[in-house]
């Protein structure tokens, strides 16, 4: 492809002729076939500007081979004007050839008959009118996807044999990880919350992010654990030892994705539940899910960019150059709209089909300001640095956590397999280089618009516990996490598979916000039968005893001389509304100081009507 001058656009031909040197006119002119070829600069313009035109041009594309073609094609029918390398090399798979020989052009100018089309990497304007006519438009640009998945990813691994002294080529197999995230998502998230209100889940003051003690405690809540809680192999097939020390995926992203849809707020050091997130414990997951979809995509709480540990500099003055990250997210989001639902989509080829569709967008303004770790400064390669790994992190960290995508992964080690080769390749730079292959799963396909409609899976029906009528409770199904967690908020352990409904943890759990109703319905739920009567009775008896009291807030106690000025200041036309009299045996009042009872919240106005009555309320001491 020429390097030389790239204007953006040329109105003529006329025009990009005209900037030729004389030199470069006549190597232009070679490319024809006929005629003798001129010497001055005026006919050499012109001999090379009359082929240009009509039944000559036509001809000239003909002889285009199938890539020189596309070429023409893609900028024919684009708005831009200008031939966009990594865009037709992510579509086609290789560039056409623009030089005669395999010298660059700054070196010498021998193009090839693309040469007569486009000038730098710019068609004119005049010239594109007239392709237009017969040109027909490109292929469209396909995502490729899969229906199945293969059980392992052959890859070829050149070795260096010390004994030959030869290189040689072996093939390994490589295990993929398969984790179905919509079921698993919905009930992770039940759980999460549950941790929560048990006050279990902590956050740094400063950055939000959640503490290690808080990390392992939700990992060992969720029903599947993270990502690699089970990657039990410390090895590689290739023989060597993985190194890359993964952290944690899934319980970072429930905290963050709980604070920034506002379902959880900050109380010191832990998180408790918001009003929002009281009624998500009873509402459909699914509504839930959506809610903390929509809240992330236009979040600012959390770039995930900050989830790529070897990128650095991110705090510092290169801050200032990060662009948006709901526009980073947008552009994501519309380019998972053209993936095909249940089918797998390799990671690699979705990267490459963001080229291909367009779907660019930048991290930073200036990537030079950010460095990555053991290189230095990010000059070169930066949409594989630097947007590839957003997109990772994205994908595998929040969309996936979400249920929106079933993902395929190996161990981030091994993301040198599965990631486009760049100069980095030899080394993992982030957490998140495994994931292979992602799958729109039916709840992704409703969140993003691609069905009109979600039906959650119907959950198994079956019985998990058995209620007996000495009020104790028994496992005899295999029960979740969240189950787990639900019994031992309101019940007294008894065992690993007995508990018992004791007065004193159940005030408890209700003085937490739990309440009556929710225990029965998910006893009723869980044991698929009518709770027994003694159960019911003591249900009952325990609804009326924390129903018979009520809170109405805090109140000043005002004590009154005698029974009649209590009286008189009570039904005052200036005070009445915001007093009233204590309820107290009539042997009190007989004669005697009586006592007016003010909410803190009428305070103010009940002094004011006391002054206009002439009367004056001393102030605390």
């Amino acid at each position: 492809m020429p390097y030389y001058s790239q204007p953006e656009r040329i109105p003529t031909l006329l025009e990009a002729l005209n900037s030729h040197t004389v030199d470069q006119l006549k190597i232009l002119a070679q490319l024809f076939s006929d005629g003798a070829i001129p010497t001055r600069k005026a006919e050499l313009v012109n001999y090379v500007l009359q082929r240009l035109q009509g039944k000559a041009l036509k001809t000239l594309w003909q002889q285009c081979d199938r890539l020189q073609q596309a070429t023409i094609s893609e900028v024919v029918h684009s708005p831009d004007d200008r031939y966009q390398k990594q865009r037709f090399v992510s579509k086609y798979g290789a560039e056409a050839k623009w030089n005669q020989d395999n010298r660059p052009s700054y070196y010498s100018f021998r193009p090839t008959i693309l040469g007569l089309f486009f000038y730098g990497s710019t068609m004119p304007q005049d010239l594109k009118a007239q392709l237009k006519a017969f040109v027909p438009p490109p292929e469209p640009t396909r995502i490729e996807s899969l229906e199945s998945l293969p059980s392992s990813l052959p890859r070829n691994l050149t070795t260096y044999d010390y004994k030959t002294h030869k290189q040689r080529t072996i093939t390994i197999e490589l295990q993929l990880m398969v984790q179905e995230t919509e079921a698993i998502a919905r009930r992770d998230l039940q759980t999460v919350l549950r941790l929560v209100d048990l006050g279990k889940v902590a956050v740094s003051d400063k950055t939000l992010f959640p503490t290690g003690a808080t990390l392992n405690a939700i990992v060992e809540v969720l029903e599947e654990g993270d990502y690699y809680s089970d990657w039990v192999v410390d090895q590689s097939p290739t023989g060597w030892d993985y190194e890359y020390d993964i952290g944690s995926i899934k319980p970072f992203a429930w905290t963050m994705l709980l604070q920034a849809g506002k379902l959880v707020e900050l109380n010191g050091k832990r998180l408790v539940l918001t009003k929002t997130g009281q009624k998500a414990l009873n509402e459909p997951s699914e509504k839930t899910l959506q809610t903390l979809w929509k809240q992330w995509l236009k979040t600012t709480f959390l770039d995930e960019l900050r989830r790529i540990d070897s990128i650095k500099g991110q705090t510092g003055k290169a801050k200032r150059s990060l662009t948006a990250v709901a526009g980073r997210r947008s552009v994501i989001v519309n380019a998972l709209k053209d993936c095909p639902s249940d089918r797998w989509v390799e990671f690699s080829a979705f990267l490459r089909y963001m080229l291909a569709a367009g779907y660019e967008f930048d991290v930073s303004r200036n990537p030079e300001s950010l460095s990555l770790e053991g290189f230095g400064s990010i000059y070169y390669n930066t949409w594989l640095v630097l947007e590839a790994r957003y997109i990772l992190c994205f994908l595998f960290e929040y969309v996936a956590t979400l249920g929106l995508i079933d993902v395929a992964y190996l161990h981030p080690d091994e993301g040198i397999f599965i990631l486009p080769a760049d100069d980095y390749h030899e080394s993992t730079l982030s957490r998140y280089d495994g994931l292979a292959y992602f799958r729109l799963t039916p709840l992704g396909a409703y969140f993003l618009g691609l069905s009109d409609r979600y039906q959650p899976a119907a959950p198994t029906s079956k019985q998990i516990l058995r209620v007996l009528p000495n009020l104790e409770i028994v496992a005899v199904g295999e029960l979740s996490r969240a189950d787990r967690l639900l019994l031992n908020s309101f019940l007294e352990s008894v065992s690993d598979v007995v508990w018992k409904l004791d007065q004193a943890k159940l005030l408890d759990a209700i003085a937490q916000g739990r309440t009556v109703k929710e225990l029965q319905e998910w006893l009723t739920a869980s044991s698929g039968e009518s709770l027994p009567q003694p159960v019911t009775q003591f249900l009952a008896d325990l609804q009326m005893r924390t129903t018979s009291l009520q809170d109405l807030g805090a109140a000043r106690l005002i004590r009154c001389a005698d029974a009649a000025l209590a009286a008189q200041i009570a039904s005052d036309s200036r005070t009445k509304a915001y007093c009233f009299l204590a309820d107290q045996p009539k042997a009190i009042c007989a004669g005697e100081a009586c006592y007016l009872v003010v909410p803190a919240g009428t305070e103010t106005k009940f002094r004011n009507g006391l002054k206009k009555m002439g009367y004056s309320l001393p102030g605390l001491s």
